[in-house]
Protein backbone atom coordinates (compact mmCIF):
# COMPACT_ATOMS: atom_id res chain seq x y z
CA UNK A 1 0.00 0.00 0.00
CA UNK A 2 1.35 3.17 -1.11
CA UNK A 3 0.23 7.13 -0.82
CA UNK A 4 -0.92 9.02 -3.73
CA UNK A 5 -0.84 12.88 -3.55
CA UNK A 6 -3.72 14.79 -5.45
CA UNK A 7 -4.01 18.53 -6.27
CA UNK A 8 -5.70 20.54 -8.18
CA UNK A 9 -4.60 22.56 -11.42
CA UNK A 10 -4.05 26.13 -9.81
CA UNK A 11 -1.00 24.10 -8.22
CA UNK A 12 0.65 25.75 -11.41
CA UNK A 13 2.90 22.48 -12.27
CA UNK A 14 3.03 21.94 -15.76
CA UNK A 15 1.86 18.20 -16.64
CA UNK A 16 5.84 17.58 -16.93
CA UNK A 17 6.53 18.24 -13.78
CA UNK A 18 3.51 16.52 -12.38
CA UNK A 19 4.25 13.93 -14.50
CA UNK A 20 8.17 13.80 -12.81
CA UNK A 21 7.10 13.96 -9.13
CA UNK A 22 4.24 11.59 -9.46
CA UNK A 23 1.67 13.44 -8.87
CA UNK A 24 -2.47 13.11 -9.62
CA UNK A 25 -4.21 16.45 -10.57
CA UNK A 26 -7.97 17.56 -11.20
CA UNK A 27 -8.28 20.51 -13.04
CA UNK A 28 -10.08 23.25 -12.97
CA UNK A 29 -12.24 25.21 -15.83
CA UNK A 30 -12.03 28.46 -18.39
CA UNK A 31 -14.53 29.83 -19.67
CA UNK A 32 -14.07 32.31 -22.77
CA UNK A 33 -17.80 33.10 -23.40
CA UNK A 34 -18.91 29.69 -24.70
CA UNK A 35 -15.09 27.99 -24.82
CA UNK A 36 -14.64 26.26 -22.45
CA UNK A 37 -11.47 24.77 -21.77
CA UNK A 38 -9.44 22.51 -18.75
CA UNK A 39 -6.75 24.68 -17.17
CA UNK A 40 -3.32 22.94 -18.53
CA UNK A 41 -4.83 20.14 -19.79
CA UNK A 42 -6.78 21.47 -22.45
CA UNK A 43 -5.11 24.98 -22.52
CA UNK A 44 -1.13 26.44 -22.19
CA UNK A 45 -0.45 29.23 -20.46
CA UNK A 46 1.00 30.80 -23.66
CA UNK A 47 -2.46 29.69 -25.55
CA UNK A 48 -4.27 31.43 -22.50
CA UNK A 49 -2.28 34.66 -22.50
CA UNK A 50 -3.00 35.60 -25.73
CA UNK A 51 -6.43 34.83 -25.89
CA UNK A 52 -6.75 36.94 -22.53
CA UNK A 53 -5.03 40.19 -23.82
CA UNK A 54 -6.96 40.07 -26.75
CA UNK A 55 -10.35 39.25 -25.04
CA UNK A 56 -13.02 42.17 -24.20
CA UNK A 57 -14.92 40.03 -21.88
CA UNK A 58 -12.71 38.72 -18.77
CA UNK A 59 -12.88 35.08 -18.55
CA UNK A 60 -15.03 32.96 -15.94
CA UNK A 61 -13.65 29.84 -14.00
CA UNK A 62 -15.41 26.92 -12.10
CA UNK A 63 -14.20 24.10 -9.91
CA UNK A 64 -13.85 20.99 -10.39
CA UNK A 65 -17.40 18.86 -9.57
CA UNK A 66 -16.97 16.08 -6.37
CA UNK A 67 -17.08 13.34 -9.06
CA UNK A 68 -14.45 14.32 -10.33
CA UNK A 69 -12.01 13.73 -7.39
CA UNK A 70 -14.33 10.59 -6.86
CA UNK A 71 -13.28 9.21 -9.68
CA UNK A 72 -9.55 10.00 -8.90
CA UNK A 73 -9.78 8.83 -5.41
CA UNK A 74 -11.96 5.51 -5.91
CA UNK A 75 -9.44 3.87 -8.38
CA UNK A 76 -6.76 4.55 -5.96
CA UNK A 77 -8.50 2.89 -3.01
CA UNK A 78 -9.37 0.25 -5.50
CA UNK A 79 -5.49 -0.16 -6.01
CA UNK A 80 -5.09 -0.38 -2.30
CA UNK A 81 -3.38 3.32 -1.89
CA UNK A 82 -4.29 6.19 0.59
CA UNK A 83 -4.67 9.28 -0.62
CA UNK A 84 -3.70 12.85 0.36
CA UNK A 85 -5.29 15.89 -1.28
CA UNK A 86 -4.07 18.83 -1.04
CA UNK A 87 -5.68 22.47 -2.71
CA UNK A 88 -6.21 26.25 -3.43
CA UNK A 89 -7.47 27.82 -0.12
CA UNK A 90 -10.99 27.62 0.33
CA UNK A 91 -11.55 31.23 0.78
CA UNK A 92 -10.32 31.50 -3.03
CA UNK A 93 -12.49 28.83 -4.15
CA UNK A 94 -14.96 25.84 -3.63
CA UNK A 95 -12.47 23.36 -5.38
CA UNK A 96 -11.47 22.25 -1.25
CA UNK A 97 -15.43 21.82 -0.89
CA UNK A 98 -15.43 19.80 -3.82
CA UNK A 99 -12.69 17.25 -2.53
CA UNK A 100 -13.97 17.14 0.90
CA UNK A 101 -17.50 16.12 -0.59
CA UNK A 102 -15.70 12.95 -2.69
CA UNK A 103 -14.30 12.00 0.54
CA UNK A 104 -17.72 11.65 2.58
CA UNK A 105 -19.52 10.26 -0.59
CA UNK A 106 -16.50 7.30 -0.28
CA UNK A 107 -17.06 6.94 3.51
CA UNK A 108 -13.20 6.18 3.72
CA UNK A 109 -10.35 6.85 6.29
CA UNK A 110 -7.95 6.48 4.02
CA UNK A 111 -8.97 9.97 2.23
CA UNK A 112 -7.03 13.40 3.76
CA UNK A 113 -8.23 16.31 2.18
CA UNK A 114 -5.83 19.66 3.35
CA UNK A 115 -6.84 23.18 2.37
CA UNK A 116 -3.55 24.56 0.95
CA UNK A 117 -4.38 28.17 2.56
CA UNK A 118 -2.50 29.01 -0.63
CA UNK A 119 -2.60 29.34 -4.24
CA UNK A 120 -0.88 28.72 -7.58
CA UNK A 121 2.70 27.32 -6.88
CA UNK A 122 2.42 27.65 -2.93
CA UNK A 123 -0.14 24.87 -3.40
CA UNK A 124 2.43 22.69 -5.61
CA UNK A 125 5.49 23.25 -3.01
CA UNK A 126 3.41 21.78 -0.75
CA UNK A 127 2.18 18.93 -2.84
CA UNK A 128 5.77 18.56 -4.20
CA UNK A 129 6.92 17.82 -0.53
CA UNK A 130 3.80 15.60 0.70
CA UNK A 131 5.20 13.13 -2.09
CA UNK A 132 8.49 13.53 -1.14
CA UNK A 133 7.19 12.05 2.30
CA UNK A 134 4.91 9.60 0.70
CA UNK A 135 8.15 8.19 -1.44
CA UNK A 136 9.85 7.65 1.69
CA UNK A 137 7.01 5.31 3.23
CA UNK A 138 5.42 7.80 5.57
CA UNK A 139 1.68 6.92 6.29
CA UNK A 140 -1.07 9.53 4.82
CA UNK A 141 -2.19 10.18 7.98
CA UNK A 142 1.03 11.89 9.40
CA UNK A 143 1.99 13.13 5.77
CA UNK A 144 -1.34 15.23 5.97
CA UNK A 145 -0.60 16.44 9.55
CA UNK A 146 3.12 17.71 8.71
CA UNK A 147 1.27 19.28 5.22
CA UNK A 148 -1.32 21.21 7.76
CA UNK A 149 1.43 22.48 10.15
CA UNK A 150 3.57 23.43 6.48
CA UNK A 151 0.17 25.44 5.49
CA UNK A 152 -0.04 27.69 8.94
CA UNK A 153 3.80 28.91 7.97
CA UNK A 154 3.80 29.27 3.74
CA UNK A 155 4.35 32.88 2.49
CA UNK A 156 3.16 33.67 -0.63
CA UNK A 157 3.99 37.27 -1.64
CA UNK A 158 3.52 38.27 -5.61
CA UNK A 159 3.24 41.69 -7.81
CA UNK A 160 1.07 42.59 -10.25
CA UNK A 161 2.09 44.41 -13.52
CA UNK A 162 -1.57 45.62 -14.13
CA UNK A 163 -4.33 46.25 -11.96
CA UNK A 164 -6.77 45.78 -14.72
CA UNK A 165 -7.32 42.08 -13.91
CA UNK A 166 -8.05 42.68 -10.31
CA UNK A 167 -10.21 45.32 -11.53
CA UNK A 168 -12.33 43.43 -13.89
CA UNK A 169 -12.57 40.22 -11.10
CA UNK A 170 -13.99 42.76 -8.42
CA UNK A 171 -11.23 42.69 -6.51
CA UNK A 172 -10.07 46.81 -6.56
CA UNK A 173 -13.08 49.68 -7.56
CA UNK A 174 -12.29 51.14 -11.08
CA UNK A 175 -11.57 54.44 -9.41
CA UNK A 176 -8.15 52.85 -7.50
CA UNK A 177 -7.48 50.96 -11.06
CA UNK A 178 -7.68 53.86 -13.02
CA UNK A 179 -5.21 55.89 -10.49
CA UNK A 180 -2.72 52.88 -9.77
CA UNK A 181 -2.30 52.63 -13.37
CA UNK A 182 -1.93 55.95 -14.10
CA UNK A 183 1.06 56.45 -11.83
CA UNK A 184 2.37 53.30 -12.64
CA UNK A 185 1.46 51.93 -8.65
CA UNK A 186 2.00 48.02 -8.55
CA UNK A 187 0.70 46.46 -5.54
CA UNK A 188 2.55 43.81 -3.86
CA UNK A 189 0.24 41.59 -1.77
CA UNK A 190 0.44 38.54 0.17
CA UNK A 191 -1.47 35.63 1.25
CA UNK A 192 -2.84 35.63 5.03
CA UNK A 193 -5.00 32.59 6.37
CA UNK A 194 -5.76 31.84 2.60
CA UNK A 195 -6.33 35.34 1.90
CA UNK A 196 -5.13 37.91 -0.69
CA UNK A 197 -4.44 41.09 1.18
CA UNK A 198 -2.46 44.03 0.30
CA UNK A 199 1.22 44.16 1.80
CA UNK A 200 2.88 47.11 -0.04
CA UNK A 201 3.11 49.10 -3.03
CA UNK A 202 5.72 50.14 -5.28
CA UNK A 203 5.52 52.97 -8.34
CA UNK A 204 7.12 50.50 -11.10
CA UNK A 205 7.73 46.86 -11.89
CA UNK A 206 11.22 47.23 -11.37
CA UNK A 207 10.97 47.97 -7.68
CA UNK A 208 8.66 45.03 -7.09
CA UNK A 209 11.15 42.26 -6.35
CA UNK A 210 13.65 44.19 -4.62
CA UNK A 211 10.79 45.09 -2.21
CA UNK A 212 9.68 41.00 -1.68
CA UNK A 213 13.48 40.20 -1.07
CA UNK A 214 13.39 42.77 1.37
CA UNK A 215 10.18 41.55 2.78
CA UNK A 216 12.09 37.81 3.15
CA UNK A 217 15.32 38.76 4.40
CA UNK A 218 13.77 41.16 7.09
CA UNK A 219 12.37 37.76 8.52
CA UNK A 220 15.85 36.82 8.83
CA UNK A 221 15.43 33.79 7.71
CA UNK A 222 17.87 30.89 6.22
CA UNK A 223 16.35 29.14 3.23
CA UNK A 224 19.14 27.34 2.24
CA UNK A 225 17.55 23.86 3.33
CA UNK A 226 13.84 25.17 2.11
CA UNK A 227 12.46 24.34 -0.97
CA UNK A 228 11.04 27.29 -2.12
CA UNK A 229 8.77 28.44 -5.36
CA UNK A 230 8.36 31.00 -8.27
CA UNK A 231 5.79 31.36 -10.66
CA UNK A 232 5.30 33.89 -13.53
CA UNK A 233 2.20 35.01 -15.35
CA UNK A 234 3.75 34.92 -18.85
CA UNK A 235 6.87 33.34 -20.67
CA UNK A 236 9.48 31.87 -18.18
CA UNK A 237 11.66 33.16 -20.37
CA UNK A 238 11.36 36.48 -19.99
CA UNK A 239 12.01 36.45 -15.94
CA UNK A 240 15.18 34.74 -15.80
CA UNK A 241 17.23 37.77 -14.87
CA UNK A 242 14.23 37.56 -11.30
CA UNK A 243 15.25 34.15 -11.38
CA UNK A 244 18.65 34.53 -11.45
CA UNK A 245 18.40 37.37 -8.80
CA UNK A 246 16.27 35.44 -6.48
CA UNK A 247 19.13 32.54 -6.37
CA UNK A 248 21.78 35.33 -5.37
CA UNK A 249 20.37 37.32 -2.83
CA UNK A 250 18.04 34.68 -0.91
CA UNK A 251 19.86 31.44 -1.63
CA UNK A 252 16.70 29.22 -1.68
CA UNK A 253 17.70 25.89 -0.94
CA UNK A 254 15.71 24.90 -4.22
CA UNK A 255 13.48 26.44 -6.19
CA UNK A 256 10.38 25.39 -7.76
CA UNK A 257 10.01 27.11 -11.17
CA UNK A 258 6.85 27.30 -13.25
CA UNK A 259 4.24 30.06 -15.02
CA UNK A 260 1.01 30.90 -13.70
CA UNK A 261 -1.86 28.81 -15.57
CA UNK A 262 -5.11 29.85 -17.10
CA UNK A 263 -7.54 29.95 -13.70
CA UNK A 264 -4.70 31.80 -11.54
CA UNK A 265 -3.84 34.01 -13.96
CA UNK A 266 -7.65 35.16 -14.96
CA UNK A 267 -7.75 36.86 -11.63
CA UNK A 268 -3.89 38.30 -12.32
CA UNK A 269 -3.30 38.88 -15.44
CA UNK A 270 0.10 38.81 -17.53
CA UNK A 271 3.64 40.08 -15.89
CA UNK A 272 2.52 39.05 -12.61
CA UNK A 273 5.15 36.99 -10.89
CA UNK A 274 5.66 35.06 -7.21
CA UNK A 275 7.61 34.01 -4.74
CA UNK A 276 6.82 31.48 -2.00
CA UNK A 277 8.55 30.26 1.14
CA UNK A 278 8.18 29.23 4.76
CA UNK A 279 8.42 31.09 7.58
CA UNK A 280 10.06 28.90 10.33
Amino acid sequence: MGVTIVTDSTCDLSPQMLNEFGIKMVPLKVFFEDEVYKDWVEITPETFYKKLTSSTVLPRTSQPSPEEFLDIFKQEIENGNEIVSIHLSSKLSGTYNSACLARDMLDSQKVFVIDGKSASIGTGVLAILAKRLADEGMPAKDIASFIIQKTNTIRHIFAVETLEYLKKGGRISPAKATIGNILNIKPILHIVDGVVEPLDKVRGMKRALPRIIEEVNKKGLDLKNQVCGFCYAGDLSEVEELINTIKQEISPGELIVTQIGSVIGTYVGPGTFAFIFFEE
